[in-house]
């Protein structure tokens, strides 16, 4: 069984599973460690606010694919929030607004960073994103999370390191 937090409280960060005692990671599902480790900093530029997500985040490795679920609370999936640009509400798919956009950008940073790619990034609305994330998301975005079936699936994260790997390597 997935164990859902962002509303619902961890114990636990997702990215190492170190226990959470900050009000703010519990709240987050990570850590301050693993948070600057995977780029997100201090998420709230040190206004105290750290999003209000309407999604809700899933447990589930990355490496068994981006998870997308949704049920009468929401939006589920399996990818952090690293940066926030297009949408200050969270993530969704199914169609080519801003919060698939915000969830493409996502999936592109991290797999990025995954790679250990290294390369000049830019200030989003909310934290930094690579540039090379930004360049491709909007792609992203149309050939996989715009598709995805309104009540979720799976896009195999091999399928997304081959997509990324092939576009950078492009560049």
């Amino acid at each position: 069984m997935n164990t859902l937090f962002g509303r619902l409280p961890s114990t636990h960060c997702y990215n190492c599973g170190r226990t959470l005692t900050d009000p703010t990671s519990v709240r987050l599902g990570i850590g301050p460690i693993c948070r600057g480790t995977q780029g997100m900093g201090d998420l709230d530029g040190g206004n105290g606010d750290d999003g209000d997500f309407t999604d809700y985040a899933l447990l589930d490795p990355i490496e068994t694919g981006i998870v997308l679920k949704r049920d009468e609370l929401g939006v589920h999936t399996n990818v952090p929030h690293l940066v926030t640009h297009h949408s200050p509400n969270g993530y969704e798919f199914g169609y080519g607004g801003s919060g698939p956009a915000d969830l493409a950008l996502n999936i592109v940073e991290l797999v990025l960073r995954r790679m250990g790619y290294e390369g000049p990034t830019m200030k989003c609305h909310q934290g930094e994103c690579l540039e090379e994330a930004w360049r491709l998301h909007q792609a992203f975005k149309f050939d996989f999370v715009a598709g995805v079936e309104r009540q979720g699936g799976i896009i195999p994260y091999d399928t997304v390191v081959a997509w990324v790997t092939e576009r950078v390597e492009a560049a």
